[in-house]
């Protein structure tokens, strides 16, 4: 039986730890940046959205998050566990909710997620060894929990409790993909395809600009933003299948097809399966053949078993050039999010179908006026892939955007917004229903 003195130890314990993650709560949304980073170790580390080691490294973070489209946050934290390491004197885990609203590029957004952090004593005092944050939910406030049709738990990569599996989806059954449309009822019909481990609102600065002429039509893959996730694996022609079932659904014959990615994957099969329905094609950082076909089932395997958590801390450096980082960090955040929001069986699936697609000998067979946009930076899908895909169609345009990596419609937004345009505007007879 403890002892009063080891009672009331473990309850100053206790109390100093909740008072640490107090005064983190206070700085980070003071921008007190040179309290914050006192309350790590010399070598403490901050994962989420981002890494950073050792103390100079993450003032540099945390500075350019909030300096960087992050205008303000505020961070509520509940739910507080604390587990003392009785083995190790001066060792302890932690783990919280986080509820936070913030400000990002001048619009409200609010966030859901968990903290969980290992803390150590160093001269008579905790300090965080590595915190990481993983966000559940991340969206425009005005856009309502209804957005999200199930919360995510992403370090598990599981639902929460209460939550109804999507079922099996039975052999060539269609999902039911959320989507969005924005723009004029009886313009020409623009499809928006997405990229692996984002939604829909990875095109919000191209709607921005093409609304006012197309109806535009954004969806979601299967288990990204608002779509459920039926058991994988997908193809990418059965993801195909899916999109055309949702065109059908809202009368849509013709349409053009942007997309970046998986989504310009999906455009390639489109282009293929229906050439008499596909007006143009603009291909961004995608492939006819994605590279190391053999580490797409690999990756799938990780994400099943940890979560899309354990993509986070590569992401940055394929999808953002490092300057991109510095600069809009804010942005890189919103973006993050949007994978780690992923549920991991809708990600492993979308990297299944990935890893079987391969329509290099086919190209020759898109009739599609074809728009390849490469970043010069990007290591997923490098510049000479979208040049294969410009030469390999029958009328194929190339672009290739410096300081751009593996989404350049974001890195390069007014750039690819302007290819996109000029690419219609040479395309631009199709109708936009039956």
């Amino acid at each position: 039986m403890t002892s009063l003195e080891q009672r009331i130890a473990r309850l100053e314990t206790l109390e100093e730890i909740r008072t640490l993650d107090a005064r983190y709560c206070r700085a980070l949304d003071d921008g007190d940046w040179d309290t914050l980073v006192s309350l790590f170790t010399d070598d403490g580390e901050f994962t989420g959205l981002g890494h950073a080691r050792g103390r100079p490294g993450l003032r540099r973070f945390f500075a350019g998050l909030a300096g960087n489209g992050l205008t303000a946050f505020w961070h509520h934290v509940t739910n507080l566990e604390i587990e003392l390491d009785g083995g190790a004197p001066g060792r302890a885990r932690a783990r919280s909710f986080l509820w936070q609203p913030c400000v990002l590029d001048g619009v409200p957004h609010v966030a859901a997620g968990r903290y969980t952090d290992t803390l150590v004593r160093v001269a008579g005092a905790w300090r965080y060894r590595s915190k990481q944050v993983s966000f559940d939910y991340f969206a425009p406030l005005d856009e309502g929990w209804d957005r999200a049709r199930f919360t995510v738990d992403a370090a598990a990569g599981t639902r929460t409790p209460g939550d109804t599996p999507e079922p099996p989806r039975p052999d060539h059954a269609p999902i039911a993909l959320h989507h969005r449309t924005d723009g004029p009822a009886d313009g020409p019909v623009l499809v928006l395809g997405p990229s692996l481990g984002t939604d829909l609102h990875l095109f919000d600065a191209q709607v921005a600009e093409l609304a006012s002429t197309y109806r535009i039509v954004r969806y979601d893959l299967p288990g990204h933003g608002g779509s459920p996730a039926p058991d994988g694996p997908y193809t990418v022609a059965g993801l195909a299948r899916d999109v055309l079932a949702l065109l059908d659904g809202l009368g849509i014959g013709r349409f053009h097809h942007a997309g970046v990615s998986l989504g310009g994957a999906i455009g390639l099969q489109l282009a293929l399966d229906r050439p008499d329905r596909v007006a143009s094609l603009t291909v961004v950082a995608s492939a006819a053949r994605f590279a190391e076909p053999s580490e797409w089932p690999r990756r799938a395997r990780v994400v099943r078993a940890q979560g899309t958590g354990a993509m986070v801390t590569s992401r940055p450096g394929t999808w953002f050039t490092h300057d991109f980082v510095r600069r809009r960090n804010g942005e890189a955040v919103r973006l993050l999010a949007m994978l780690q929001a992923t549920t991991a069986e809708g990600y492993a699936g979308c990297c299944e179908a990935i890893g079987e697609f391969d329509v290099r000998r086919r190209l020759a067979g898109i009739t599609a006026p074809t728009l390849a946009v490469a970043g010069a930076a990007d290591p997923a899908t490098p510049p000479e892939m979208l040049k294969a895909i410009a030469n390999g169609v029958r009328d194929g345009h190339y672009v290739i955007l410096d300081g751009a990596a593996h989404l350049p419609n974001v890195e390069r937004a007014d750039e690819v917004t302007r290819a996109l345009a000029e690419h219609l505007g040479r395309c631009s007879e199709a109708p936009a229903t039956r």
